[in-house]
């Protein structure tokens, strides 16, 4: 299979989100490419496509099979698999993450934590307990680590994103307000909540004066 632009994998995954909280509710059998255009405002041609693009092919008048259409989606964006990672910065937004369970569901799994602040050192977060900054390199190497999650202050953001790839990450989901860099062949995922606060801060102050704009979905 070809490598998937990031504008399907991202369709893929609002396609995944909607059937199986649909299979949580009301199992269906059977959907439509139709259905599924209409409740995510999405082109039924472009769901074909991409369905097509992993390997589905619908049957005429009856549409696709909803458990294969997730088993497929499952397999192509690995979440059948165990991907470990580490997270480095236990601050409000890293012990929320931590707290989280539901990225199980998509095969992640946070190992470790990491924090600099001796205070934090040795306590428990979310069952985790946090380790210190020093050895955060020799713990990637040694359990070959590949994903990281940083959610650390701006100034300390591209130092650590540098540590980390000097000792084999090859993704890092970056919750710091700032982008950092990495080689080509690691993968930087930003998260940037300003840029959500944005949008809705800018539709608040206009919503009166275009009342009827659409919806935006988040991606």
């Amino acid at each position: 299979m070809p490598s998937l632009r990031r504008v399907v994998l991202e369709r893929l995954m609002r396609y995944y989100r909607f059937l199986s909280e649909s299979g949580a509710k009301k199992p269906p059998q059977t959907i439509t490419s139709a259905q599924i255009a209409e409740a995510l405002d999405i082109d039924p041609t472009q769901v074909r496509k991409d369905f097509s693009t992993i390997g589905l092919l619908g049957i005429g008048r009856v549409g696709f099979e909803v458990c294969e259409v997730c088993r497929a989606i499952r397999f192509t964006l690995g979440f059948d698999q165990r991907h470990e990672a580490v997270l480095v910065g236990t601050g409000h937004l890293g012990s929320a993450l931590l707290a989280y369970s539901g990225f199980a569901r998509y095969g992640l799994h946070i190992v470790a934590a990491f924090d600099k602040d001796p205070r934090r050192v040795g306590t428990k977060v979310a069952g985790c307990t946090v380790k210190s900054m020093r050895s955060l390199k020799p713990f990637v190497r040694r359990h070959g680590v590949r994903l990281a999650i940083l959610t650390t202050p701006v100034d300390v953001s591209q130092k650590l994103a540098d540590r980390l790839v000097s000792a084999g990450v090859k993704a890092i989901w970056n919750f710091t307000p700032t982008r950092v860099t990495a080689p080509p062949e690691v993968l930087v995922r930003d998260e940037h909540i300003s840029l959500g606060l944005s949008e809705i801060a800018y539709h608040l102050t206009h919503e009166t004066e275009h009342p009827s704009t659409p919806h935006v979905r988040a991606s």
